[in-house]
């Protein structure tokens, strides 16, 4: 637990090397979505993960929960650790944007980029709400009675399956902490600024000639969505560098990091050599 401005926010990493590689959650914020990747990770380089404020362990942090808060918050959390840049930073579907946004405002502190099906601020033209977390909205005045009957986690637990890459512990310390009313109300405030954080996203710069691996989940798609989203705007994220290259996972849907994670290894692996290469 580190402290970040006035709240405290929770940092667990593992490994030893550089550069550090930071893994920076989906949308649902926690650390330990990331366990079978840092698991992974750590036998070749320091890998750190966090918990954004207000999930898991970590303290609520001040509003509004845009993605450019994020970063900036994730930098001052890395630098009060003692975690030294340059980094690999690895953003996961939502953690995309706060990804995109730290390379943006600080780019000499960033030397490659992973980003696994990562969120795209223009993906509401695609038919993608424009707060992802609006469903979970309209029963915020209910969630302190549904989770005191543990309607919450039942309906997690029916909701997403145990995948093979979790023991019955980690998914069952992951279902705990996602199912925390902190963990609730951050998912709703970041969702809150969704749209201003999109914004921000679509300011960002290009990462240049930095080294970039954009993977894509093919498995659940159709062919109309892998038209529009896995050839259509995860490829065009791939020309956000010019040494950027998309991998498309037949094997995995949306969720890489729990259906392939040894594929988000072998990517981070990749972009380690190539930033020692430089």
């Amino acid at each position: 637990m580190i402290a970040v401005d006035l709240h405290k926010m929770h940092l667990y990493y593992t490994g030893h090397g550089e550069p550090a590689v930071i893994l920076e959650a989906p949308q649902t914020g926690l650390s330990a979505t990331w366990w079978p990747v840092q698991k992974a990770v750590s036998r070749f380089a320091k890998v750190c993960s966090y918990d954004r404020a207000g999930f898991g362990w970590s303290e609520p942090g001040p509003l509004p929960r845009t993605s450019e808060r994020i970063a900036f918050e994730l930098r001052s959390l890395l630098a009060q650790a003692g975690v030294p840049p340059p980094y690999v930073l690895v953003g996961a579907s939502a953690g995309g944007f706060p990804v995109r946004i730290f390379a943006d405002r600080f780019p000499a502190e960033v030397a490659g980029v992973v980003l696994v099906d990562s969120s795209d601020p223009d993906a509401e033209r695609l038919g993608a709400p424009r707060n992802p977390a609006q469903g979970v909205q309209k029963w915020e005045i209910l969630l302190p009675l549904m989770h005191q009957f543990g309607a919450l986690r039942l309906g997690l637990r029916l909701e997403v399956p145990r995948p093979p890459s979790f023991s019955p512990d980690a998914w069952d310390e992951l279902l705990y902490l996602r199912e925390r009313m902190n963990s609730w109300r951050a998912l709703l405030r970041e969702g809150e600024a969704w749209a201003e954080s999109a914004d921000q996203v679509r300011k960002c710069a290009d990462l240049g000639t930095r080294p970039l691996l954009v993977l894509s989940g093919s498995r659940d798609a159709d062919a109309a969505w892998r038209a529009a989203w896995v050839d259509g705007l995860q490829a065009e994220m791939a020309h956000l560098s010019s040494r950027g290259r998309q991998v498309v996972l037949s094997n995995s849907g949306h969720g890489i990091q729990f259906d392939a994670p040894d594929a988000v290894a072998n990517a981070i692996h990749e972009i380690c050599n190539a930033v020692h290469a430089d």
